[in-house]
């Protein structure tokens, strides 16, 4: 029998990587060291996981760079997509959403669904900044872990209720 994790240990030293999905910081490498850059590859990497684990069968596709018009991912359930943008605070404060405006002014040119997925924090600012851009097309989710999987599927599943609806 084989040791797999011998061989996962193996398989960077010969430049090979196990087949299957490529973490999202490996599509969009940071030029930073920051304490905040590692946290938003480490938390890009948990939402990716709690997207894959909530939607099994849904294609999840990544921004190659970071940009700050673009989302992180673009959720594909059942033929219908959903665009998630993560967030990161290194405090537990507010979070106004100072960065999102980029975002949002293409996203109602495009007609676009998003989520903002925040990772702490209290998010009625942004909330309000989402709902004025994109009313009922955008929310703002605060996920920390599996413990919130539950609040980050109502609304995922919210928006693509409402494009049937709309549709």
């Amino acid at each position: 029998m084989i040791d797999t994790r011998f061989a996962r240990w193996l398989a960077p030293l010969f430049g090979r990587r196990r087949a299957g999905r490529r973490t999202p910081e490996a599509f969009r490498p940071r030029g930073t060291s920051s304490r905040v850059s590692r946290l938003a590859a480490r938390y890009d990497a948990e939402v990716d996981l709690a997207l894959q684990r909530l939607w099994p069968k849904a294609r999840i596709y990544h921004d190659r760079e970071f940009t700050r018009d673009r989302a992180d991912f673009l959720l594909v359930v059942r033929g219908r997509g959903v665009m998630v943008e993560t967030k990161v605070k290194s405090d537990p404060g507010v979070f106004r959403g100072s960065t999102l405006p980029p975002l949002l002014d293409r996203l109602q040119r495009d007609g676009r669904r998003l989520v903002v997925v925040l990772n702490q924090g209290d998010p009625t600012p942004a909330r309000e900044l989402v709902a004025s851009r994109l009313g009922d097309k955008g929310c703002v989710v605060v996920w920390s872990g599996p413990e919130h999987d539950a609040d980050l599927r109502d609304a995922v599943e919210a928006l693509l209720h409402q494009m049937v609806r709309h549709a």
